[in-house]
């Protein structure tokens, strides 16, 4: 797939170029990714379960089985249509299974406690593990300098080409290119033992 550099080339631009990039084991490309969508696909999730502890929970399932198949991913599908999908594939698989565990468990008569909280003990590991997670994608951004973050952004988020950061920020391009460069080596190096260690006990 082609990437684009078109100024105001719109987010799924973007994405395509991110999605290449994981797909060719660019970790970094994917964490950027989950830091632009994982607010959307958790409020998409909230609107189904409700439950603040799980939502989080499935937040990480959702982009996990997106990092395990990207190449799922059709030409010309735009990444958040397909991660939406996911999100509530997942936020519905976890309301059936919740209703199975409910229809288990209660006997005629019997006043069933909420089922939520059999499905999020039976997961608390996961749970910590996707808090981890998120607050080290969000520490990894916030503590860049600030030069390198607004680089960073203005190229992954709005992006815009080396030639339009150099621009808005009042920096040569190569100036930039560096900026980027060591942008997505810090984000991945304060990142990646995450992403690992999540991958290693999904299940």
């Amino acid at each position: 797939m082609k990437s684009s550099t078109k100024i105001g080339g719109g987010p799924w631009n973007v994405d395509q170029e991110l999605v290449t990039r994981a797909r060719n084991g660019d970790i970094t490309a994917f964490e950027l990714l989950v830091v632009k969508y994982q607010r959307r696909v958790a409020a998409q999730i909230r609107g189904l379960v409700r439950r603040a502890d799980v939502v989080e929970e499935l937040t990480q399932e959702v982009f996990l089985d997106a990092y395990d198949h990207l190449n799922d991913l059709r030409e010309g599908v735009a990444f958040w249509a397909w991660i939406s999908a996911i999100a509530r594939n997942t936020a519905s698989g976890y309301l059936r299974r919740r209703q199975h565990r409910v229809d288990a468990k209660s006997e005629p008569g019997e006043t069933q406690d909420d089922p939520g909280q059999l499905q999020f003990a039976a997961s608390a590991e996961q749970e910590v593990i996707a808090q981890q997670l998120f607050a080290a994608i969000d520490e990894a951004i916030a503590e860049l300098p600030a030069k390198q973050r607004d680089a960073l952004m203005l190229r992954e988020i709005d992006g815009l080409n080396y030639k339009a950061i150099a621009a808005t920020v009042g920096t040569p391009v190569n100036t930039v290119r560096s900026l980027i460069y060591r942008a997505r080596e810090s984000i991945a190096k304060k990142v990646r033992p995450h992403l690992t260690a999540t991958r290693a006990r999904r299940w």
